[in-house]
């Protein structure tokens, strides 16, 4: 009976420090700004997704939407849900730095606005990764996430926006 408790935890073990099912991934990433109250401001841009360690990940997203252009990296600890192979939950934290147009005003509220120039802001996520390249044999992963947004320089002091990724699973 020993044995089996020592096999099982082995194996459970094996499992969570080993979650991740690929080291690199290349796609699009889609997402919502944060906004006043109920309203998000929708963007995108080109996704890399690269794991630098066993479960730890860093991942860079350059695009931009209506009236501003943005660099985002994240640093994302990535977790097996023990559900079915290749589905991880992640946690992470990183940075946002961009660049209004020309004095972006949101009609929602007479004083919300942002000057034209430089924003940067700080992020928080928390997701769930798919590769469902074990399952199917096709190199494609999906990723969706939401988290915090807090606005540091020209942007609002808190938000809460959420993105989703497709990914060419690259080795």
């Amino acid at each position: 009976m020993k044995k089996l408790v020592i096999i099982l935890m082995t194996m459970s073990l094996s499992a969570v420090g080993f979650s991740q099912t690929y080291e690199m991934a290349v796609g699009l990433k889609g997402n919502g700004l944060p906004g006043p109250v109920g309203r998000h401001y929708s963007g995108g841009g080109i996704n890399f997704k690269h794991f630098i360690g066993g479960r730890n990940a860093l991942e860079y997203t350059v695009g931009g939407g209506h009236e501003h252009l943005r660099a985002q990296v994240l640093y994302e600890w990535q977790h097996s849900t023990g559900i079915t192979e290749g589905l991880d939950w992640y946690l992470g934290a990183g940075g946002t730095i961009g660049a209004w147009g020309n004095g972006y005003y949101h009609p929602s509220n007479d004083d919300d606005y942002y000057d034209r120039g430089l924003y940067l802001g700080a992020n928080g996520v928390i997701g769930l990764d798919w590769n469902i390249e074990p399952l199917t044999g096709v190199p494609i992963g999906f990723a969706v996430d939401s988290g915090p947004y807090i606005g540091i320089i020209n942007s609002h002091a808190f938000g809460w926006g959420g993105a989703f990724a497709v990914r060419y699973i690259i080795k």
